[in-house]
C-alpha cells in the first residue's frame, strides 16, 4: 500500500452526483430564461433606452455565467468518471504485465 488510494466506488457515485448537480442547477435556470431579457417589461417609450441596453447586456452576461457554471459541474461528474475508467483499466494492464513478467523470470 502506498497510502494513496482511490476508493473507485465513492469516486463512481459522487461523479453522478455532481453531473445530476449540474443539470438540476442548469433546469432550474430555464424559468430565467424563459423570462427573456426583461426590457420588455418595463414598457419604455424610448426615455430609459439606455438603461434598459445596459440591463440586458448584464442579463445576459450573468445567464451566461450562470450557465457556464452549470457547464462545469456537469464537466466535472464527467472528468471524475473518467478517473474510475482510467484507473480500472491502468489496473487491469499492471496486473497483467505483472502476471507476465512474473512467467518471463522462470
Amino acid at each position: 500500500m502506498t497510502g494513496l488510494e482511490i476508493a473507485l466506488g465513492a469516486v463512481g457515485q459522487d461523479a453522478s452526483r455532481i453531473r445530476t448537480h449540474g443539470e438540476d442547477y442548469n433546469a432550474a435556470l430555464e424559468p430565467l430564461r424563459a423570462r427573456g431579457d426583461g426590457v420588455s417589461s418595463f414598457g419604455d417609450d424610448g426615455l430609459f433606452g439606455m438603461f434598459t441596453s445596459m440591463y440586458a447586456e448584464c442579463r445576459a452576461v450573468s445567464m451566461a455565467a450562470l450557465a457556464g457554471l452549470s457547464a462545469v459541474m456537469a464537466d466535472t461528474g464527467d472528468g471524475l468518471h473518467a478517473v474510475v475508467r482510467n484507473t480500472h483499466d491502468a489496473e487491469a494492464a499492471s496486473t497483467e504485465n505483472i502476471q507476465n513478467f512474473g512467467r518471463t523470470w522462470l
